[in-house]
């Protein structure tokens, strides 16, 4: 019998032991091929996570480079001293842009194609961080200027360095494009470090060429080796695929016949480390279950198998995007550990998936919501037909703050005023802009409440704010707007700008948007449209104003004053559409026809016995105009008018804005014999060495010094000392303004060689002005 159960005893162990070996042979295939599927999901994992990583991260520089050269380039104030041609203010407020992103690069381009600022922060590193005028200022952009520059190649090589770039256009008021604005990233280590850091991937930039080494110009660590160098090379080259590497590449443009290359890649072996370590471990826990009872072995192999299919569920559930679930596979310490590094794996991601979402939609220095939050969050709004309110708030004297105290103090105040608009729960949404400017958005609230809401907010504003023993007071301007449907979110945000500038204009604390602060926009775009067909269709009309020779008593002179006679609006004054001229260049065409109509007049005058000299006002446009000296001495020839006959007034704003071009100018003018006068003189910023170096014949003080002579002893000491400086200098003086005879008397008897004013005359057309030299004493 024993012998018997001994046999009986070996066939169940033998049959158990033959089970054994198939279980474990098929949990061990099961294992094997479920780790082989893993490893590949690994691999693909990985490749899209460091496609949506570098897609997020290069394209979030994209997004911020487009959206905010879009904004400077509607930035009035850098618009204005773009048209200025002020080189320095220009490139401070240029500056100013850049460092609100800190942009490494800005670039502005005129419309002719010139570069007239360049600022690049310096990657030297004695000189690290430091902010230079880049190495092609004044000098020719390299691509054309036309519509296609706004999305075109966002790459962009300046020195050794690559920069990622994105232009938009600076337009006039009335859409003509007037130059190009651009901000640009540098594509540095520090990009191929962040990759890394986001995707575990070594990272880097290449530039290639046919024939020519390739060059990794940004890495996230130390130099390549050869045969990393030679896996990436094969790769991007060739599409060659290395078995024993992880390999991504995206072309992000070509650039000086060189294609630039984002790269990431590492070794297989570092990729699928863990679950090489994990397969040893799997391995080891089924030899060791030999030894153990037969009947236990069979289910604890057969529980192996059950977690890791349900772990293969899993994966498979969170590459759907699923990232909220935590990953449960069995009770086994190797299982767990593998569980919670898949947790881990899962939360990481929904980690930098929420951070790029809340970027996307917040302003990075106040965390509030940003211009696409409030589109977001206001679209539901104006879909319902809500009553919908926006307020633009705009911080008072944030200038001082910043270029006094420095830019870290003006973020903090920005933050701070952030936070006590937070605090108002009466308002729906705060979002700040840009710059110091905040929005306030209202899904319901009536004008009454709006005002005395606002009432309050600007007294919590107004409390003392201190930042390290510094006292601050701040103050608001507001603009505020009511939707009137047909709007929508761009309307309402135009309406509370216009009432936000208004309020600023006329040193309001707030400001409600209505038609009558906006028909003075309106006119002037009406007036722009109808200054060219004013010229072309003689609707302008010379008037001209009587100038005394204070020593004869007699009228030698007068002064051509252009007004528009408008068929529908009437007479409207030189202080409406000469600025227009100026800024849509209509200012040489319409100095060339009151340069003709005047000449024309002098020989209409000539015949009746009237011979009078004519002073005509230029502008600085028309100095720029290489060809205007010479358009007006072919002129005056073509006319037979004696050169003396006319006398050219520049203002001395014009001379300050490029005296270089404007002495050079009028030296040719003076050596023709033409007489040149300053105008306005004493209300601009000439200096006296300047003065001295201009080839004028006379000065012109200005009316506000002269209005009030007999009653302000400073203005007859500013007068005294001109006619004295004059005199000295060689230059005849012309005063404007006299108001009365006691000033016409003070003037003659210091000299002043003539006068003009309403004392003696007000600007009149050629008949009137004729009458009145008939029946007047000069």
């Amino acid at each position: 019998m024993t012998g018997i159960f001994n046999r009986i005893q070996t066939r169940i162990f033998g049959f158990f032991v033959i089970l054994l070996i198939a279980v474990q042979a098929i949990s061990f295939s099961i294992t094997f091929f479920a780790n082989q599927r893993l490893e590949q999901q690994q691999l693909s994992n990985q490749l899209s996570v460091a496609e949506l990583v570098f897609k997020s991260d290069y394209g979030q520089r994209h997004y911020y480079l487009s959206a905010f050269a879009e904004t400077a380039a509607k930035d009035f104030g850098l618009k204005d001293i773009f048209i200025d041609n002020d080189s320095r203010s220009f490139l401070v407020a240029l500056n100013n842009h850049r460092k609100r992103i800190n942009a490494d690069l800005a670039i502005a381009v005129d419309r002719h194609g010139t570069i007239i600022g360049e600022l690049v922060l310096n990657t030297d590193v004695q000189d690290l961080g430091k902010v230079i005028v880049g190495p092609e200022q004044g000098q020719a952009f390299r691509y054309p200027l036309d519509a296609g520059l706004e999305n075109a190649n966002p790459l962009y090589s300046l020195g050794e360095n690559i920069y990622q770039i994105k232009f938009a256009p600076l337009t006039s008021g009335a859409g003509n494009v007037i130059g190009w604005v651009g901000f640009g990233f540098i594509i540095d280590d520090a990009l191929a470090k962040s990759l890394q850091l986001h995707t575990g991937l070594n990272a880097g930039f290449v530039a290639t060429q046919s024939g020519v080494d390739n060059q990794f110009f940004s890495l996230s660590g130390k130099a390549l080796n050869s045969a990393d160098s030679a896996a990436v090379s094969d790769f991007i080259a060739n599409g060659l695929v290395n078995e024993d590497y992880v390999l991504w590449h995206e072309q992000l443009g070509i650039i000086d016949g060189k294609q630039v290359h984002a790269f990431m890649f590492r070794t297989r072996y570092d990729v699928l480390e863990s679950f090489q370590k994990q397969w040893l471990q799997q391995l080891g826990l089924i030899l060791l279950m030999l030894p153990v009872s037969l009947l236990l072995a069979f289910f604890i192999s057969s529980g192996v198998t059950k977690p890791i299919k349900l772990l293969i569920e899993q994966a498979r559930y969170i590459a759907k995007g699923n990232y909220n679930s935590k990953v449960q596979v069995g009770n086994s310490v190797e299982m767990q550990l593998l569980a919670e590094e898949f947790t881990v794996m899962q939360q990481a991601i929904l980690s930098r998936e929420s951070e790029i979402a809340f970027q996307a939609y917040h302003d990075p220095l106040t965390k509030l919501a940003n211009k696409n939050e409030l589109k977001r969050v206001t679209s539901s709004w104006f879909n319902s037909k809500s009553a919908v309110a926006i307020c633009l708030i705009d911080i008072k004297r944030m200038t001082e703050v910043n270029g006094t105290l420095g830019h870290v103090v003006g973020d903090e105040v920005i933050k701070e005023i952030g936070k006590r608009l937070s605090s108002f729960d009466k308002i729906d949404l705060v979002c700040h802009m840009t710059g110091d400017e905040f929005a306030l958005a209202f899904k319901a609230i009536s004008p009454k409440e709006l005002r005395g809401l606002m009432s309050e907010l600007q007294k919590s504003i107004e409390a003392e704010y201190r930042y390290q023993d510094i006292s601050l007071h701040l103050q608001l301007s507001i603009g505020i707007s009511f939707v009137h449907y047909p709007s929508d979110l761009e309307t309402l945000l135009r309406q509370a700008d216009t009432a936000l500038q208004h309020a600023k204009k006329n040193r309001l604390d707030q400001q409600i948007y209505t038609q009558q602060i906006d028909g003075n926009t309106l006119e002037r775009l009406q007036l722009i449209n109808e200054l060219k067909s004013a010229i072309d269709n003689g609707e302008l009309v010379l008037f001209y104003q009587p100038k005394l020779d204070l020593k004869l008593k007699k009228v030698t002179h007068v002064e051509a004053l252009v007004r528009w006679q408008h068929p529908d609006r009437g007479m409207i004054p030189p202080d409406l559409f000469i600025p227009i001229a100026e800024q849509m260049g209509q200012m040489n065409a319409l100095t060339h026809w009151v340069i003709n109509e005047s000449l024309e007049q002098y020989l209409k005058w000539k015949p009746q016995g009237i011979e009078l000299c004519i002073a005509i006002n230029i502008s600085a446009e028309n100095l720029k105009d290489e060809g205007f000296c010479q358009y007006v001495l072919d002129l005056v020839n073509h006319k037979g008018v004696p050169i003396d006959v006319l006398t050219l007034e520049i203002t001395e704003d014009a001379v300050v804005s490029d005296p270089e071009n404007a002495i050079k100018q009028l030296t040719v003018l003076k050596k023709s014999g033409l007489k040149l006068s300053i105008d306005d003189y004493g209300t601009g910023y000439s200096s006296l060495a300047q003065l001295k170096q201009l080839p004028v014949d006379e000065l012109k003080i200005d009316k506000s010094f002269v209005q009030n002579l007999m009653v302000n002893q400073d203005d007859r000491i500013i007068v005294n000392s001109t006619l004295q400086l004059a005199h000295n200098l060689g230059l005849s003086v012309v005063a404007e303004g006299i108001e009365d005879e006691g000033a016409l008397n003070w003037l003659a008897e210091r000299g002043c060689e003539l006068g003009q004013g309403f004392y003696l005359s007000r600007p009149l057309d050629a008949d009137k002005i004729t009458d009145w030299l008939a029946r007047s004493p000069y």
